[in-house]
């Protein structure tokens, strides 16, 4: 997965879970495919940190550390420019 890729999909989901922390469902599990693709976001940089029911709240946090951790470079494996 390039570097653009994984942050447009990355942005995508971060952005729905704000939207849901703002309609106060913070708290409410994710859906099966937004969990789905923030697995397949976390395998795609070596950061799985799996856990069977996540809120919209975690997982807006768990792609903020992926987030910091792309732009810094650590991602591994190592995500392809482009």
């Amino acid at each position: 997965m390039t570097e653009s890729e994984w942050l447009s999909k990355a942005k995508k989901l971060h952005r729905t879970c704000l939207d849901e922390q703002e309609k106060g469902n913070g708290s409410r599990g994710i859906t099966a495919n937004e969990a789905t693709m923030l697995n397949n976001l976390q395998h795609a940089i070596g950061s799985h940190h799996s856990r069977p029911d996540i809120n919209y709240k975690q997982a807006k946090e768990s792609l903020d550390e992926m987030f910091d951790h792309v732009k810094a470079g650590r991602a591994t494996p190592p995500l392809v420019k482009g």
